[in-house]
């Protein structure tokens, strides 16, 4: 069984990393093909002239003359020659070739033919690190100060606009005292207004795109991670951090058009970014590709080892720039290089650990392996291709590369989002299932409960009964009785009442602590009629008049009919034995587009001050010189509950007491 498991994951394996290979390789040829300066260039004509299409655009890439360390003017090449190379743009990446000690630094100019008509745009993307350009001796403007006293960096993407009739010499000067990569590195583009304006709007598309989905989805997965896996690192918390090295790897096109004047701080910034991302990247790869073993085992040399190469590679690409370069130059012509084989030698291990979680047949790994393989051949073609690609409007290899991880990770959120969509309805059903069993079951005790009170009760009520009509026979017979004995007698008869009072009392709890009342829908109106109709002479017994005000509005609510008699009836009961023969009890009956409003009103000796926030609790009364047990009010209020509604009392002592039921009308009850 075990074989045959391997056996499959190293078949699912090779497919990844075979679908990986062909996509990453057939995407790559395909922009190199349709999406690269080095092919779309200007046709080359003798010496340094290049002829420019009628239409669209091309790249400058061969016919430069290329003068060292000399800022030259036209006029210069009218009164004499000067030593120069014929190179194309990216050979020379600065110019420590060209100085003994190895300085990459000094100024230099660039110059070429043209050959074209009409309204010409000029896209000079990043020239590194300072430029000026002429065509036909007129400056037309750049980027920073090239003159070597007040030499002042900046790094702008740049569009030169001019009219070309004929033949034409473009004229550039750079200087460079502050990157490793200097003059003409990225080969500008030329063409007419319409064909550049649109290649530059659909490489900030493209760029914006990339940004800006893995900036997203890095602040989504950061949060994710802070909120819910605290401050163990784990593989959302590498995601997150991989997306936003990413972004901030992305966005220099942006920041390219608006110009930055912080030039090896910014440089610093975007080598640490992409070197980050490879970091995170190696972490990922680390969590899911080997199982965590015991301190001591290769594994975890292996995980140490990459660890410390990385953060080492993230020191360096930040103190380099900002520490080394300014005090050493000569180290530059080594820091590109350094660079390159990194990424190509972290590739290489990236693409590793990923074949061996695939072998191991570790869960979620394919589709992380296929995005490790395909990362990991954009590294190693981002260093071979150097010189020889270049794009127009799309991103460089490295860039689709680490893409291509943002990506795969994010399927997996996806994925595990799905699977943890199925696994939530899964336990919210059985979950449902399961109160409904115990919902059911505790149904049963209470009315297994009530029961049992009630036949309780019952038996209890017969002997009870019994002992106080013995009592009162002895008494009122007089059968051979001194006082003390009658008095006794008395005292029996009390206590049986008291008795019964209480069981009546304890059958009443336990019938409001039954199963939940069956509601049905009720029209209010015509019940609180049927209620007055049925009470009036009882309430006419007492003394008080009684009158009732019920609204023409029809009231339907859902309720138990047997219930919300009772609740009514208890305090329709309690207004009669508080309100003098000469007062009033009114009942009436209000509403608005969501409730209805009972209420009962009387003109009695109302509730004081103290006693009022307790009337509603169970066994608070205010008439225990009358036997009261403080249930009715206590009963009432539960019953309002159960009807989803609440119950208030109003009360000023001398002058009667207002209970106001409310209970939602079944237009606003969504549940029924």
């Amino acid at each position: 069984m075990k074989q045959t498991t391997l056996k499959k994951s190293a078949v699912q394996t090779i497919l990844a990393i075979t679908g990986a290979l062909v996509f990453s390789l057939l995407g790559l040829s395909l922009v190199t093909q349709y999406d690269n300066k080095y092919i779309t260039k200007a046709a080359p004509a003798q010496g340094n002239l290049c002829i420019l299409p009628e239409k669209g655009y091309c790249s400058l890439v061969d016919g430069w003359a290329f003068y060292p360390d000399k800022l030259l003017f036209s006029e210069d090449f009218s009164s004499g020659t000067y030593a120069h190379y014929n190179t194309w743009a990216g050979e020379y990446p600065n110019l420590s070739l060209f100085h003994e000690d190895g300085n990459p630094y000094g100024t230099s100019t660039w110059r070429i033919h043209l050959r074209g008509s009409g309204n010409i745009l000029l896209y000079l993307q990043e020239p590194l690190c300072a430029a000026r350009v002429y065509v036909d001796g007129i400056c037309l403007g750049g980027t920073g100060d090239v003159s070597p006293g007040a030499y002042a960096p900046l790094i702008k993407d740049s569009t030169y606009a001019f009219t070309l009739d004929g033949d034409a010499e473009l004229l550039i000067q750079t200087a460079n005292y502050s990157h490793y990569y200097g003059g003409i590195w990225y080969a500008p583009v030329i063409g007419d207004a319409d064909s550049v304006g649109r290649l530059i709007a659909s490489r900030m598309l493209i760029y914006g795109l990339l940004f800006f989905s893995s900036l997203t989805l890095s602040l989504f997965c950061i949060v994710l991670w802070e909120r819910r896996e605290g401050n163990v690192r784990t593989a959302t918390f590498y995601f997150g951090m991989l997306s936003l090295s990413f972004a901030l790897r992305i966005c220099y096109p942006f920041l390219r058009l608006s110009g930055i004047p912080f030039v090896r701080t910014l440089y610093a910034v975007e080598d640490a970014a992409a070197v980050s991302g490879i970091y995170f990247s190696m972490q990922i790869a680390l969590l899911l590709f080997l199982p965590q073993t015991s301190a001591g085992t290769i594994s975890q040399r292996l995980k140490k080892a990459l660890r410390f190469v990385s953060l080492g590679a993230c020191c360096i690409v930040i103190a380099a720039p900002l520490l080394l370069f300014p005090a050493v130059p000569g180290l530059v012509q080594w820091y590109g290089p350094f660079i390159s084989w990194y990424k190509a030698v972290m590739a290489f291990f990236l693409i590793s650990l990923a074949v061996y979680g695939g072998l191991m047949g570790l869960l979620h790994t394919k589709t992380v392996l296929a995005a490790a393989v395909a990362n990991g051949v954009c590294l190693i073609y981002s260093v071979l291709s150097i010189g020889y690609y270049e794009p127009f409007a799309g991103a460089y290899p490295e860039e689709y590369g680490s893409f291509c991880m943002v990506a795969a990770f994010a399927f997996l959120m996806v994925q595990r989002s799905r699977e943890m969509s199925d696994e939530n309805r899964k336990l919210n059903f059985h979950l449902q299932e399961e109160v409904a069993e115990k919902t059911d079951h505790l149904r049963r005790l209470l009315t297994e409960r009530s029961q049992l009170i009630s036949e309780l009760g019952h038996d209890m009520k017969s002997p009870l009964t019994s002992l106080s009509n013995m009592a009162q026979i002895i008494r009122l017979n007089d059968i051979m009785l001194d006082e003390d004995t009658h008095q006794r007698i008395i005292q029996i008869e009390e206590q049986c009442n008291i008795l019964a009072d209480r069981l009546k009392s304890f059958q009443e709890i336990a019938a409001q602590t039954s199963s939940p009342a069956k509601m049905e829908p009720l029209l209010l109106n015509t019940f609180l009629s049927d209620f007055c109709h049925s009470c009036r002479p009882i309430i006419e017994l007492y003394g008080p008049n009684f009158f009732e005000k019920i609204t023409p509005r029809h009231c339907h609510i859902m309720a138990n009919r047997e219930q919300l008699f009772r609740a009514l009836e208890n305090l329709l009961y309690n207004a009669a034995d508080f309100t003098p023969p000469d007062g009033k009890i009114t009942l009436s009956l209000t509403a608005d587009e969501d409730f209805a409003y009972i209420t009962v009103s009387d003109t009695g000796c109302g509730i004081s001050e103290k006693d009022l926030p307790h009337i509603f609790r169970r066994s608070y009364t205010t008439r225990s010189d009358k036997g009261g047990q403080g249930l009715g009010l206590a009963i009432t209020r539960a019953i309002v509950l159960e009807h989803a509604g609440q119950i208030e009392a109003v009360s000023r002592e001398g002058e009667g007491t207002t209970f106001t039921i409310c209970i939602p009308t079944v237009s606003s009850r969504t549940s029924f």
